[in-house]
Protein backbone atom coordinates (compact mmCIF):
# COMPACT_ATOMS: atom_id res chain seq x y z
CA UNK A 1 0.00 0.00 0.00
CA UNK A 2 2.91 2.34 0.83
CA UNK A 3 4.03 2.54 -2.81
CA UNK A 4 0.66 3.05 -4.43
CA UNK A 5 -1.42 5.30 -2.12
CA UNK A 6 -1.16 8.07 0.44
CA UNK A 7 0.00 11.67 0.12
CA UNK A 8 3.50 13.09 -0.07
CA UNK A 9 5.11 15.18 2.67
CA UNK A 10 4.86 18.11 0.26
CA UNK A 11 1.10 17.58 -0.02
CA UNK A 12 0.84 17.38 3.78
CA UNK A 13 2.49 20.82 4.02
CA UNK A 14 -0.16 22.26 1.68
CA UNK A 15 -3.00 21.35 4.07
CA UNK A 16 -4.72 24.20 5.93
CA UNK A 17 -3.53 22.97 9.34
CA UNK A 18 0.10 22.82 8.14
CA UNK A 19 0.41 26.10 6.25
CA UNK A 20 2.57 27.63 8.98
CA UNK A 21 4.81 24.56 9.24
CA UNK A 22 8.50 24.88 8.28
CA UNK A 23 10.88 22.38 6.71
CA UNK A 24 13.91 22.22 9.01
CA UNK A 25 15.81 19.50 7.09
CA UNK A 26 15.46 16.68 4.56
CA UNK A 27 14.14 18.72 1.61
CA UNK A 28 15.11 15.96 -0.83
CA UNK A 29 12.71 13.59 0.92
CA UNK A 30 9.57 15.71 0.60
CA UNK A 31 8.20 13.33 -2.05
CA UNK A 32 8.04 10.47 0.49
CA UNK A 33 4.59 8.94 0.76
CA UNK A 34 2.52 9.20 3.95
CA UNK A 35 -0.06 6.45 4.45
CA UNK A 36 -0.83 7.09 8.11
CA UNK A 37 0.06 9.41 11.00
CA UNK A 38 1.19 8.53 14.52
CA UNK A 39 2.07 10.36 17.73
CA UNK A 40 5.30 9.79 19.65
CA UNK A 41 4.68 9.45 23.37
CA UNK A 42 7.55 7.19 24.46
CA UNK A 43 11.32 7.13 23.73
CA UNK A 44 11.24 3.57 22.32
CA UNK A 45 8.69 4.46 19.64
CA UNK A 46 10.82 2.71 16.97
CA UNK A 47 9.35 -0.64 17.97
CA UNK A 48 5.80 0.60 17.34
CA UNK A 49 6.00 2.41 14.00
CA UNK A 50 5.60 1.18 10.39
CA UNK A 51 6.74 2.08 6.91
CA UNK A 52 4.90 5.09 5.46
CA UNK A 53 4.03 6.72 8.81
CA UNK A 54 4.53 10.40 9.55
CA UNK A 55 5.37 10.85 13.24
CA UNK A 56 4.17 13.83 15.30
CA UNK A 57 5.89 14.74 18.59
CA UNK A 58 6.46 17.50 21.14
CA UNK A 59 9.82 15.82 21.90
CA UNK A 60 8.68 15.46 25.50
CA UNK A 61 10.06 11.86 25.85
CA UNK A 62 13.55 13.08 24.86
CA UNK A 63 13.48 16.68 26.14
CA UNK A 64 16.33 16.08 28.59
CA UNK A 65 18.60 14.27 26.12
CA UNK A 66 18.35 15.69 22.58
CA UNK A 67 21.39 13.69 21.44
CA UNK A 68 19.04 10.69 21.34
CA UNK A 69 17.16 12.43 18.51
CA UNK A 70 19.97 11.76 15.99
CA UNK A 71 19.89 8.02 16.66
CA UNK A 72 16.09 8.14 16.55
CA UNK A 73 15.85 9.68 13.07
CA UNK A 74 18.43 7.17 11.77
CA UNK A 75 16.26 4.30 13.00
CA UNK A 76 13.05 5.91 11.74
CA UNK A 77 14.64 6.36 8.32
CA UNK A 78 15.69 2.69 8.25
CA UNK A 79 12.10 1.66 8.96
CA UNK A 80 10.87 3.71 5.99
CA UNK A 81 8.99 6.45 7.83
CA UNK A 82 7.91 9.44 5.76
CA UNK A 83 9.18 12.06 8.21
CA UNK A 84 9.06 13.56 11.69
CA UNK A 85 7.00 16.61 12.73
CA UNK A 86 8.25 18.33 15.88
CA UNK A 87 6.29 20.97 17.81
CA UNK A 88 8.99 23.29 19.10
CA UNK A 89 8.82 26.04 21.75
CA UNK A 90 7.05 23.72 24.16
CA UNK A 91 9.63 21.32 25.54
CA UNK A 92 12.50 22.14 23.16
CA UNK A 93 13.36 25.37 21.39
CA UNK A 94 15.83 24.42 18.65
CA UNK A 95 17.08 21.30 16.90
CA UNK A 96 20.91 20.93 17.10
CA UNK A 97 22.75 21.60 13.82
CA UNK A 98 24.44 18.18 13.71
CA UNK A 99 21.00 16.50 13.81
CA UNK A 100 19.76 18.74 10.97
CA UNK A 101 22.87 17.85 8.94
CA UNK A 102 22.22 14.14 9.48
CA UNK A 103 18.59 14.50 8.39
CA UNK A 104 19.72 16.35 5.25
CA UNK A 105 22.22 13.60 4.43
CA UNK A 106 19.49 10.96 4.60
CA UNK A 107 16.81 13.08 2.94
CA UNK A 108 14.66 12.49 6.01
CA UNK A 109 12.12 15.35 6.44
CA UNK A 110 12.14 17.16 9.79
CA UNK A 111 9.16 19.51 9.97
CA UNK A 112 8.51 22.21 12.56
CA UNK A 113 4.84 22.00 13.55
CA UNK A 114 3.07 25.31 14.33
CA UNK A 115 2.80 25.81 18.09
CA UNK A 116 -0.94 26.43 18.01
CA UNK A 117 -1.79 23.47 15.73
CA UNK A 118 -3.57 20.53 17.35
CA UNK A 119 -2.61 16.95 16.50
CA UNK A 120 -6.25 15.98 16.03
CA UNK A 121 -6.74 18.67 13.36
CA UNK A 122 -3.56 17.67 11.51
CA UNK A 123 -4.34 13.96 11.69
CA UNK A 124 -8.01 14.46 10.74
CA UNK A 125 -7.28 16.61 7.68
CA UNK A 126 -4.37 14.41 6.55
CA UNK A 127 -6.35 11.17 6.86
CA UNK A 128 -9.23 12.71 4.88
CA UNK A 129 -6.78 13.55 2.11
CA UNK A 130 -5.24 10.05 2.25
CA UNK A 131 -8.68 8.40 2.03
CA UNK A 132 -9.64 10.64 -0.90
CA UNK A 133 -6.38 9.74 -2.60
CA UNK A 134 -6.99 6.03 -2.09
CA UNK A 135 -10.53 6.40 -3.41
CA UNK A 136 -9.19 8.06 -6.56
CA UNK A 137 -6.69 5.24 -6.97
CA UNK A 138 -9.41 2.61 -6.63
CA UNK A 139 -11.54 4.47 -9.20
CA UNK A 140 -8.53 4.60 -11.54
CA UNK A 141 -7.88 0.88 -11.08
CA UNK A 142 -11.57 0.12 -11.61
CA UNK A 143 -11.65 2.22 -14.78
CA UNK A 144 -8.64 0.48 -16.34
CA UNK A 145 -9.91 -2.96 -15.35
CA UNK A 146 -13.38 -2.24 -16.74
CA UNK A 147 -11.91 -1.15 -20.07
CA UNK A 148 -9.83 -4.31 -20.27
CA UNK A 149 -12.67 -6.62 -19.21
CA UNK A 150 -15.07 -5.04 -21.74
CA UNK A 151 -12.55 -5.57 -24.52
CA UNK A 152 -12.01 -9.21 -23.54
CA UNK A 153 -15.71 -9.97 -23.04
CA UNK A 154 -16.34 -8.67 -26.55
CA UNK A 155 -13.74 -11.08 -27.90
CA UNK A 156 -11.17 -8.35 -28.42
CA UNK A 157 -7.91 -9.09 -30.19
CA UNK A 158 -4.45 -8.56 -28.73
CA UNK A 159 -4.37 -5.23 -30.57
CA UNK A 160 -7.60 -4.10 -28.88
CA UNK A 161 -6.29 -5.20 -25.48
CA UNK A 162 -3.12 -3.18 -26.13
CA UNK A 163 -5.31 -0.24 -27.18
CA UNK A 164 -7.11 -0.29 -23.82
CA UNK A 165 -3.75 -0.03 -22.02
CA UNK A 166 -2.47 2.58 -24.48
CA UNK A 167 -5.31 4.99 -23.71
CA UNK A 168 -5.03 4.32 -19.96
CA UNK A 169 -1.35 5.32 -19.83
CA UNK A 170 -1.81 8.58 -21.76
CA UNK A 171 -0.56 7.12 -25.04
CA UNK A 172 2.96 6.27 -23.94
CA UNK A 173 4.56 4.10 -26.63
CA UNK A 174 3.91 0.44 -25.88
CA UNK A 175 4.02 -3.06 -27.33
CA UNK A 176 2.78 -6.51 -26.41
CA UNK A 177 4.85 -9.47 -27.58
CA UNK A 178 3.43 -12.96 -27.07
CA UNK A 179 5.65 -16.03 -27.34
CA UNK A 180 3.06 -18.69 -28.23
CA UNK A 181 2.00 -17.58 -31.72
CA UNK A 182 4.99 -15.21 -32.01
CA UNK A 183 2.87 -12.13 -32.73
CA UNK A 184 3.36 -8.59 -31.51
CA UNK A 185 1.32 -5.39 -31.34
CA UNK A 186 2.99 -1.97 -31.36
CA UNK A 187 1.20 1.29 -30.52
CA UNK A 188 3.26 4.44 -30.91
CA UNK A 189 3.90 7.45 -33.11
CA UNK A 190 4.78 6.33 -36.69
CA UNK A 191 8.36 7.61 -36.58
CA UNK A 192 9.15 5.49 -33.50
CA UNK A 193 7.79 2.19 -34.81
CA UNK A 194 10.98 1.03 -36.58
CA UNK A 195 13.05 1.57 -33.42
CA UNK A 196 10.57 -0.33 -31.27
CA UNK A 197 10.42 -3.21 -33.78
CA UNK A 198 14.22 -3.49 -33.63
CA UNK A 199 14.20 -3.45 -29.81
CA UNK A 200 11.54 -6.19 -29.63
CA UNK A 201 13.43 -8.32 -32.15
CA UNK A 202 16.67 -7.91 -30.17
CA UNK A 203 14.91 -8.82 -26.91
CA UNK A 204 13.35 -11.90 -28.52
CA UNK A 205 16.69 -13.09 -29.91
CA UNK A 206 18.33 -12.48 -26.53
CA UNK A 207 15.64 -14.55 -24.84
CA UNK A 208 16.05 -17.39 -27.37
CA UNK A 209 19.84 -17.48 -27.01
CA UNK A 210 19.98 -17.34 -23.24
CA UNK A 211 16.78 -19.32 -22.55
CA UNK A 212 16.15 -16.87 -19.70
CA UNK A 213 13.31 -17.98 -17.50
CA UNK A 214 11.11 -15.36 -15.89
CA UNK A 215 11.32 -14.67 -12.20
CA UNK A 216 7.85 -14.69 -10.64
CA UNK A 217 9.06 -12.39 -7.85
CA UNK A 218 10.34 -9.80 -10.35
CA UNK A 219 7.16 -8.08 -11.57
CA UNK A 220 8.94 -5.70 -13.93
CA UNK A 221 12.36 -4.54 -15.10
CA UNK A 222 13.62 -1.16 -16.28
CA UNK A 223 16.03 -0.37 -19.13
CA UNK A 224 17.05 2.63 -21.19
CA UNK A 225 16.43 2.55 -24.97
CA UNK A 226 17.24 4.99 -27.77
CA UNK A 227 14.11 6.00 -29.72
CA UNK A 228 15.36 8.23 -32.50
CA UNK A 229 17.64 10.70 -30.73
CA UNK A 230 16.05 10.34 -27.30
CA UNK A 231 16.98 8.18 -24.33
CA UNK A 232 13.70 6.74 -23.04
CA UNK A 233 13.12 4.50 -20.03
CA UNK A 234 11.48 1.18 -20.94
CA UNK A 235 9.48 -0.88 -18.45
CA UNK A 236 9.17 -4.59 -19.27
CA UNK A 237 6.35 -6.49 -17.59
CA UNK A 238 6.21 -10.29 -18.08
CA UNK A 239 2.90 -11.96 -18.90
CA UNK A 240 2.80 -15.21 -16.98
CA UNK A 241 0.77 -17.62 -14.95
CA UNK A 242 2.13 -19.84 -12.18
CA UNK A 243 4.02 -22.24 -14.46
CA UNK A 244 4.30 -20.56 -17.83
CA UNK A 245 5.46 -17.37 -19.51
CA UNK A 246 3.24 -16.12 -22.34
CA UNK A 247 4.96 -12.92 -23.38
CA UNK A 248 5.87 -9.38 -22.34
CA UNK A 249 4.40 -5.90 -22.19
CA UNK A 250 6.86 -3.13 -23.12
CA UNK A 251 6.11 0.47 -22.13
CA UNK A 252 8.32 3.44 -23.06
CA UNK A 253 7.88 6.54 -20.89
CA UNK A 254 8.12 8.95 -23.83
CA UNK A 255 5.05 11.02 -22.90
CA UNK A 256 5.16 10.89 -19.10
CA UNK A 257 6.51 8.65 -16.32
CA UNK A 258 4.23 5.76 -15.44
CA UNK A 259 2.66 6.25 -12.03
CA UNK A 260 3.04 3.47 -9.47
CA UNK A 261 -0.72 2.93 -9.68
CA UNK A 262 -0.69 2.51 -13.47
CA UNK A 263 2.22 0.12 -13.21
CA UNK A 264 0.52 -1.88 -10.48
CA UNK A 265 -2.73 -2.12 -12.47
CA UNK A 266 -0.94 -3.34 -15.59
CA UNK A 267 1.02 -5.91 -13.57
CA UNK A 268 -2.22 -7.11 -11.99
CA UNK A 269 -3.86 -7.37 -15.44
CA UNK A 270 -1.26 -9.63 -17.04
CA UNK A 271 -2.99 -12.86 -15.91
CA UNK A 272 -6.05 -11.69 -17.86
CA UNK A 273 -3.96 -11.38 -21.02
CA UNK A 274 -2.45 -14.80 -20.29
CA UNK A 275 -5.99 -16.15 -19.96
CA UNK A 276 -6.90 -14.70 -23.37
CA UNK A 277 -3.83 -16.33 -24.93
CA UNK A 278 -4.64 -19.58 -23.17
CA UNK A 279 -8.11 -19.44 -24.74
CA UNK A 280 -6.54 -19.04 -28.19
CA UNK A 281 -4.21 -21.95 -27.47
CA UNK A 282 -7.21 -24.08 -26.51
CA UNK A 283 -8.93 -23.21 -29.81
CA UNK A 284 -5.72 -24.01 -31.67
CA UNK A 285 -5.43 -27.37 -29.89
CA UNK A 286 -9.05 -28.27 -30.68
CA UNK A 287 -8.48 -27.45 -34.36
CA UNK A 288 -5.27 -29.48 -34.33
CA UNK A 289 -7.04 -32.39 -32.67
CA UNK A 290 -9.67 -32.46 -35.44
CA UNK A 291 -6.94 -32.28 -38.08
CA UNK A 292 -5.02 -35.14 -36.46
CA UNK A 293 -8.21 -37.22 -36.36
CA UNK A 294 -8.70 -36.45 -40.06
CA UNK A 295 -5.11 -37.48 -40.80
CA UNK A 296 -5.44 -40.70 -38.81
CA UNK A 297 -8.55 -41.69 -40.77
CA UNK A 298 -7.01 -40.59 -44.06
CA UNK A 299 -3.82 -42.59 -43.42
CA UNK A 300 -5.75 -45.67 -42.34
CA UNK A 301 -5.62 -48.72 -44.58
CA UNK A 302 -9.15 -49.54 -43.40
CA UNK A 303 -11.67 -48.64 -46.09
CA UNK A 304 -14.36 -47.45 -43.63
CA UNK A 305 -12.04 -45.01 -41.85
CA UNK A 306 -10.59 -43.75 -45.12
CA UNK A 307 -14.08 -43.14 -46.50
CA UNK A 308 -14.95 -41.24 -43.32
CA UNK A 309 -11.95 -38.96 -43.91
CA UNK A 310 -12.92 -38.28 -47.52
CA UNK A 311 -16.39 -37.22 -46.39
CA UNK A 312 -14.70 -34.41 -44.41
CA UNK A 313 -12.10 -33.64 -47.09
CA UNK A 314 -13.56 -30.28 -48.17
CA UNK A 315 -13.62 -29.06 -44.55
CA UNK A 316 -9.84 -29.50 -44.38
CA UNK A 317 -9.18 -28.31 -47.97
CA UNK A 318 -8.12 -31.79 -49.08
CA UNK A 319 -8.38 -32.03 -52.88
CA UNK A 320 -8.85 -35.64 -54.04
CA UNK A 321 -7.71 -34.66 -57.56
CA UNK A 322 -4.19 -33.83 -56.40
CA UNK A 323 -1.26 -36.08 -55.64
CA UNK A 324 0.16 -35.83 -52.13
CA UNK A 325 3.44 -36.42 -50.31
CA UNK A 326 3.43 -36.82 -46.54
CA UNK A 327 6.05 -34.85 -44.57
CA UNK A 328 6.67 -35.47 -40.87
CA UNK A 329 8.57 -32.87 -38.83
CA UNK A 330 9.76 -34.32 -35.53
CA UNK A 331 10.68 -32.04 -32.61
CA UNK A 332 13.45 -33.17 -30.29
CA UNK A 333 12.11 -33.70 -26.79
CA UNK A 334 14.91 -34.92 -24.57
CA UNK A 335 18.14 -33.13 -23.72
CA UNK A 336 16.99 -29.62 -24.64
CA UNK A 337 14.46 -29.72 -21.84
CA UNK A 338 16.69 -31.22 -19.16
CA UNK A 339 19.52 -28.85 -20.14
CA UNK A 340 17.43 -25.69 -19.86
CA UNK A 341 15.10 -26.98 -17.13
CA UNK A 342 11.92 -26.02 -18.98
CA UNK A 343 8.43 -27.49 -19.09
CA UNK A 344 8.68 -29.95 -22.00
CA UNK A 345 4.97 -29.88 -22.90
CA UNK A 346 4.83 -26.09 -22.95
CA UNK A 347 8.09 -25.85 -24.90
CA UNK A 348 7.00 -28.46 -27.45
CA UNK A 349 3.72 -26.66 -27.94
CA UNK A 350 5.53 -23.37 -28.42
CA UNK A 351 7.90 -24.82 -31.03
CA UNK A 352 5.02 -26.56 -32.82
CA UNK A 353 3.04 -23.34 -33.01
CA UNK A 354 6.04 -21.45 -34.36
CA UNK A 355 6.70 -24.14 -36.95
CA UNK A 356 3.06 -24.07 -38.05
CA UNK A 357 3.33 -20.30 -38.33
CA UNK A 358 6.45 -20.66 -40.52
CA UNK A 359 4.74 -23.30 -42.70
CA UNK A 360 1.71 -21.07 -43.14
CA UNK A 361 3.91 -18.11 -44.09
CA UNK A 362 5.96 -20.08 -46.64
CA UNK A 363 2.87 -21.77 -48.12
CA UNK A 364 1.25 -18.39 -48.68
CA UNK A 365 4.37 -16.93 -50.31
CA UNK A 366 5.02 -19.97 -52.53
CA UNK A 367 1.31 -20.67 -53.12
CA UNK A 368 1.78 -24.28 -52.06
CA UNK A 369 -1.24 -26.50 -51.38
CA UNK A 370 -0.44 -27.72 -47.89
CA UNK A 371 -2.53 -29.14 -45.06
CA UNK A 372 -0.79 -29.39 -41.69
CA UNK A 373 -1.48 -30.21 -38.06
CA UNK A 374 0.52 -30.97 -34.94
CA UNK A 375 0.53 -34.26 -33.08
CA UNK A 376 2.42 -34.40 -29.77
CA UNK A 377 6.08 -33.78 -30.64
CA UNK A 378 5.62 -33.81 -34.42
CA UNK A 379 3.92 -31.92 -37.23
CA UNK A 380 2.28 -33.71 -40.14
CA UNK A 381 2.06 -32.08 -43.58
CA UNK A 382 0.24 -33.10 -46.72
CA UNK A 383 2.09 -31.51 -49.63
CA UNK A 384 -0.28 -31.22 -52.61
CA UNK A 385 1.22 -31.79 -56.07
CA UNK A 386 0.17 -31.83 -59.71
CA UNK A 387 -0.92 -35.43 -60.45
CA UNK A 388 0.83 -35.21 -63.83
CA UNK A 389 4.16 -34.00 -62.41
CA UNK A 390 7.21 -36.26 -62.54
CA UNK A 391 8.59 -37.64 -59.28
CA UNK A 392 11.93 -35.88 -59.81
CA UNK A 393 10.20 -32.49 -60.05
CA UNK A 394 8.02 -33.24 -57.00
CA UNK A 395 11.10 -34.16 -54.95
CA UNK A 396 12.80 -30.95 -56.03
CA UNK A 397 9.78 -28.83 -55.01
CA UNK A 398 9.46 -30.53 -51.62
CA UNK A 399 13.20 -30.27 -50.89
CA UNK A 400 13.08 -26.57 -51.79
CA UNK A 401 10.12 -26.07 -49.44
CA UNK A 402 11.81 -27.96 -46.58
CA UNK A 403 15.08 -26.05 -46.99
CA UNK A 404 13.22 -22.74 -46.87
CA UNK A 405 11.43 -23.95 -43.74
CA UNK A 406 14.82 -24.74 -42.18
CA UNK A 407 16.11 -21.25 -43.01
CA UNK A 408 13.17 -19.68 -41.18
CA UNK A 409 13.62 -22.14 -38.30
CA UNK A 410 17.30 -21.20 -38.07
CA UNK A 411 16.33 -17.53 -37.84
CA UNK A 412 14.15 -18.42 -34.84
CA UNK A 413 16.84 -20.70 -33.31
CA UNK A 414 14.78 -23.90 -33.54
CA UNK A 415 16.46 -25.56 -36.55
CA UNK A 416 18.60 -27.75 -34.29
CA UNK A 417 15.50 -29.12 -32.57
CA UNK A 418 13.77 -30.56 -35.64
CA UNK A 419 14.21 -33.34 -38.19
CA UNK A 420 12.18 -33.79 -41.38
CA UNK A 421 11.11 -37.04 -43.03
CA UNK A 422 9.52 -37.17 -46.50
CA UNK A 423 7.44 -40.01 -47.91
CA UNK A 424 6.92 -40.91 -51.57
CA UNK A 425 4.30 -39.16 -53.66
CA UNK A 426 0.96 -40.91 -54.17
CA UNK A 427 -1.73 -40.01 -56.68
CA UNK A 428 -4.41 -42.08 -54.96
CA UNK A 429 -5.51 -41.11 -51.46
CA UNK A 430 -5.98 -44.82 -50.65
CA UNK A 431 -2.18 -45.15 -50.64
CA UNK A 432 -1.38 -42.20 -48.37
CA UNK A 433 -1.00 -44.53 -45.39
CA UNK A 434 2.16 -45.77 -47.10
CA UNK A 435 3.44 -42.19 -47.44
CA UNK A 436 2.87 -41.51 -43.75
CA UNK A 437 4.68 -44.69 -42.75
CA UNK A 438 7.57 -43.82 -45.07
CA UNK A 439 7.89 -40.26 -43.73
CA UNK A 440 7.82 -41.55 -40.15
CA UNK A 441 10.52 -44.11 -40.93
CA UNK A 442 12.63 -41.47 -42.65
CA UNK A 443 12.52 -39.35 -39.47
CA UNK A 444 13.32 -42.34 -37.26
CA UNK A 445 16.24 -43.38 -39.44
CA UNK A 446 17.69 -39.87 -39.24
CA UNK A 447 18.69 -40.74 -35.70
CA UNK A 448 21.38 -42.94 -37.24
CA UNK A 449 22.81 -40.00 -39.17
CA UNK A 450 23.58 -36.84 -37.21
CA UNK A 451 24.54 -34.79 -40.29
CA UNK A 452 21.11 -34.85 -41.99
CA UNK A 453 18.00 -32.88 -41.05
CA UNK A 454 15.95 -33.60 -44.19
CA UNK A 455 15.62 -37.22 -45.32
CA UNK A 456 13.53 -38.66 -48.16
CA UNK A 457 12.42 -42.25 -47.79
CA UNK A 458 14.04 -43.10 -51.13
CA UNK A 459 17.44 -42.09 -49.72
CA UNK A 460 17.39 -44.49 -46.77
CA UNK A 461 19.15 -47.35 -48.56
CA UNK A 462 19.35 -50.52 -46.44
CA UNK A 463 17.47 -48.75 -43.62
CA UNK A 464 14.30 -48.94 -45.73
CA UNK A 465 14.30 -52.66 -45.00
CA UNK A 466 15.78 -52.56 -41.49
CA UNK A 467 13.19 -50.03 -40.28
CA UNK A 468 10.16 -52.28 -40.91
CA UNK A 469 8.46 -52.97 -37.58
CA UNK A 470 7.28 -56.36 -38.78
CA UNK A 471 10.90 -57.42 -39.30
CA UNK A 472 12.23 -56.31 -35.90
CA UNK A 473 11.92 -59.70 -34.12
CA UNK A 474 13.70 -61.45 -36.99
CA UNK A 475 16.36 -58.74 -37.21
CA UNK A 476 17.05 -58.99 -33.47
CA UNK A 477 17.43 -62.74 -33.76
CA UNK A 478 19.71 -62.30 -36.78
CA UNK A 479 21.90 -59.87 -34.81
CA UNK A 480 22.12 -62.22 -31.81
CA UNK A 481 23.26 -65.11 -33.99
CA UNK A 482 25.83 -63.16 -36.00
CA UNK A 483 27.26 -60.29 -33.96
CA UNK A 484 26.23 -60.52 -30.31
CA UNK A 485 29.14 -62.81 -29.26
CA UNK A 486 31.59 -60.17 -30.47
CA UNK A 487 29.73 -57.36 -28.66
CA UNK A 488 29.79 -59.34 -25.41
CA UNK A 489 33.52 -60.04 -25.82
CA UNK A 490 34.23 -56.30 -26.22
CA UNK A 491 32.28 -55.50 -23.05
CA UNK A 492 33.94 -58.21 -20.98
CA UNK A 493 37.52 -57.63 -22.17
CA UNK A 494 37.39 -53.89 -22.91
CA UNK A 495 38.55 -54.50 -26.50
CA UNK A 496 37.65 -52.69 -29.74
CA UNK A 497 36.81 -55.59 -32.04
CA UNK A 498 33.45 -54.14 -33.19
CA UNK A 499 35.10 -50.85 -34.14
CA UNK A 500 37.85 -52.75 -35.95
CA UNK A 501 35.26 -54.81 -37.85
CA UNK A 502 33.46 -51.62 -38.89
CA UNK A 503 36.71 -50.14 -40.15
CA UNK A 504 37.49 -53.36 -42.01
CA UNK A 505 34.37 -52.93 -44.16
CA UNK A 506 34.81 -49.14 -44.48
CA UNK A 507 38.38 -49.58 -45.72
CA UNK A 508 37.49 -52.53 -47.98
CA UNK A 509 39.77 -54.88 -46.04
CA UNK A 510 42.88 -52.69 -46.41
CA UNK A 511 44.73 -53.45 -43.13
CA UNK A 512 47.26 -50.66 -43.55
CA UNK A 513 44.51 -48.09 -44.00
CA UNK A 514 42.65 -49.50 -40.95
CA UNK A 515 45.85 -49.11 -38.91
CA UNK A 516 46.24 -45.47 -39.99
CA UNK A 517 42.62 -44.47 -39.37
CA UNK A 518 42.49 -46.15 -35.94
CA UNK A 519 45.97 -44.90 -34.96
CA UNK A 520 46.81 -48.50 -34.13
CA UNK A 521 49.90 -50.61 -34.88
CA UNK A 522 49.58 -52.76 -38.00
CA UNK A 523 50.29 -55.96 -36.05
CA UNK A 524 47.54 -55.07 -33.55
CA UNK A 525 45.04 -54.82 -36.42
CA UNK A 526 46.14 -58.24 -37.71
CA UNK A 527 45.71 -59.70 -34.21
CA UNK A 528 42.23 -58.19 -33.85
CA UNK A 529 41.07 -59.51 -37.21
CA UNK A 530 42.30 -62.96 -36.19
CA UNK A 531 40.39 -62.76 -32.88
CA UNK A 532 37.22 -61.71 -34.77
CA UNK A 533 37.56 -64.81 -36.95
CA UNK A 534 38.06 -67.05 -33.93
CA UNK A 535 35.10 -65.65 -31.95
CA UNK A 536 32.56 -65.43 -34.79
CA UNK A 537 33.78 -67.95 -37.34
CA UNK A 538 33.57 -65.34 -40.11
CA UNK A 539 35.29 -66.03 -43.41
CA UNK A 540 36.21 -62.65 -44.85
CA UNK A 541 36.67 -64.22 -48.27
CA UNK A 542 33.05 -65.42 -48.29
CA UNK A 543 30.62 -62.87 -49.78
CA UNK A 544 27.62 -64.09 -47.74
CA UNK A 545 29.60 -63.91 -44.48
CA UNK A 546 30.65 -60.35 -45.25
CA UNK A 547 27.07 -59.38 -46.11
CA UNK A 548 25.68 -60.95 -42.92
CA UNK A 549 28.14 -59.08 -40.72
CA UNK A 550 27.60 -55.76 -42.49
CA UNK A 551 23.84 -56.06 -41.99
CA UNK A 552 24.38 -57.03 -38.35
CA UNK A 553 26.53 -53.93 -37.81
CA UNK A 554 23.71 -51.77 -39.21
CA UNK A 555 21.24 -53.44 -36.82
CA UNK A 556 23.63 -52.78 -33.91
CA UNK A 557 23.94 -49.13 -34.94
CA UNK A 558 20.14 -48.76 -34.98
CA UNK A 559 19.81 -50.38 -31.56
CA UNK A 560 22.48 -48.15 -30.02
CA UNK A 561 20.89 -44.99 -31.44
CA UNK A 562 17.49 -46.06 -30.19
CA UNK A 563 18.90 -46.52 -26.68
CA UNK A 564 20.54 -43.08 -26.80
CA UNK A 565 17.31 -41.41 -27.91
CA UNK A 566 15.39 -42.97 -25.02
CA UNK A 567 17.75 -41.54 -22.40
Amino acid sequence: MYRYSGITVNELLELETMKEAKVLAGVTGLNRKITKLNVMEVPDIVDWVEEGEFLLTTAYPIRNNLTVLEELIIELNKKGLAGLGIKTRRYINDIPDDILRKANEMGFPLIEIPFDSSYSSIIGEALTEIVNNQTNILCRIDSIHNKLINVMLNGGSLKEIAGAFYESIDRNSMAIKEYIFETSVILCEPEKKKYIEAIIEAETLKREKTKDKYNEKLLHTKDIDILGNEEIQRITIPIFTKDREYGCIYIWEDKKPLTPVELKVIEASTPMIALDLFKKISIFEIESKHKVEFFEDLFSSEEIRHKKALERASYFDFDTKLGYSVIVISVSNNEIFSHYNVDSNAYLQQINVRLLSIIKRISKTRKERIICGNKSNSIILLFGTDPEAKNSKIKQEINSFCNELLRYAEYEYINDKISIGIGRNYKNSNELWKGYREATRAVECQKHSSDKIITHYDDLGIYRILSYEELQPELNQFYKEILEPLVKYDKEKGTELIETLNKYFECAGNLKKISEEMYTHYNTVIYRIQRIKEITGIDFENYNDRLNFQISLKILEMQENERCNKK
